[in-house]
């Protein structure tokens, strides 16, 4: 734990120094809370301002506490105070929930819901010293669109730390006048995080930028064959991201438009492109068409008809949706190494 601390305190300075806003309430957490009983991999990860995984599944679902900076970009925007009453909708291990409660304090209270039963247990696990002197209760949701039992009424504070395509209406329901949402809304692939404010019966949404956040419910990061309608997805939500930095021209981003407009039209029954056998490490869209045999798949037909153009972006295109991109508490991060065309995103995908 001692030398937690003080990884702790160098990430935090890193931070500070790059801009992260970091006040004293949320210093004092990150130093008071342990990531490492959150977590039985491998720390590193998490020193250098990336996501550190906290979970996988046997079918290969992966979910991740999120990368330090972001961690403390969220607790800003959340403008928490002691006695608040804060709603966390997907588990991020624990660690998240520990922080909150470290600054509502014992007279404030903690929510954490999140659909999985192992992530469900295993938080519960990692809270149980928590929960002896904050109040801190973990909840299994049966989907997203239900709402979880037992929820405090009304809601302070509503953190969403998994992507969501728009806020559940049990979750809005629930806000107290004056009281918000910070959470990811966007598509599978990149989002923006809102900050939704309600004022008596309306909303002020406040676009705090784009990032990049995995699903809420760990099942949904299980490995899935590559069809045409989630490589359409990919290259769309790419080029949305690539638009964003100005990283292609119009012609580029008319051209990935069309192209998953076409993969979109493929027949909703045919089969997702099959995974190249006994390569272990050639990721599914590597798309060298030697790897699935001999007869040509409709998707790689298509891609390959494309090829004169998406040949020289497509290896941008794979990197725009990487978790390695840059880490504002890296050690190392005046190298630009570490950065992508000198932009910086949250990366909360594991590949």
């Amino acid at each position: 734990m001692a030398e937690h601390r003080g990884q702790t305190r160098r990430l935090i300075k890193r931070l500070e120094t790059a801009g992260v806003p970091i006040n004293s309430s949320i210093s004092a957490a990150m130093r008071s809370v342990d990531v490492g009983e959150f977590t039985d991999y491998e720390l590193e990860p998490f020193w250098h301002d990336r996501p550190l995984v906290f979970l996988e599944t046997n079918k290969g679902g992966v979910k991740t506490i999120s990368a330090p900076h972001m961690i403390a970009t969220m607790l800003h925007h959340l403008e928490l105070a002691p006695g608040q009453e804060v709603l966390i909708l997907g588990a991020k291990g624990g660690y998240i929930a520990a922080l909150v409660a470290h600054i509502v304090g014992p007279e404030g209270g903690v929510v954490v819901v999140d659909p999985s039963r192992e992530v469900v247990d295993h938080v519960r696990d990692r809270l149980s010293s928590v929960s002896e002197t904050h109040t801190v209760r973990v909840r299994k949701m049966r989907q997203l669109t239900h709402c979880p039992p037992q929820l405090p009424d009304p809601l302070d504070r509503v953190l969403v730390t998994g992507s969501l395509t728009q806020l559940p209406s049990w979750l809005e329901s629930r806000m107290a006048d004056g009281g918000f949402t910070v959470a990811p809304i966007g598509g599978r692939f990149a989002q923006h995080l809102i900050k939704r404010e309600r004022t008596g019966e309306n909303w002020l949404d406040t676009d705090l930028g784009g990032v990049l956040f995995g699903p809420v419910d760990i099942a949904e990061t299980e490995p899935e064959p590559l069809s045409a309608k989630n490589l359409a997805e990919l290259l769309r939500e790419a080029a949305i991201l690539g638009d964003e930095i100005e990283l292609f021209s119009e012609d580029i981003s008319e051209r990935l438009e069309n192209l998953s407009a076409a993969l979109d039209e493929l027949p909703d029954d045919l089969e997702p492109l099959p995974g190249p056998p006994d390569l272990e490490d050639e990721p599914p869209w590597a798309l060298d068409s030697n790897l699935w045999g001999d007869e040509m798949h409709p998707i790689v037909d298509l891609l390959t008809a494309e090829m004169d153009w998406l040949g020289d972006v497509w290896q941008l295109l794979i990197t725009l949706l990487d978790v390695r991109l840059m880490q504002p508490g890296h050690p190392d991060s005046d190298d630009e190494e570490e950065s992508v065309g000198g932009f910086g995103r949250h990366g909360d995908l594991v590949p």
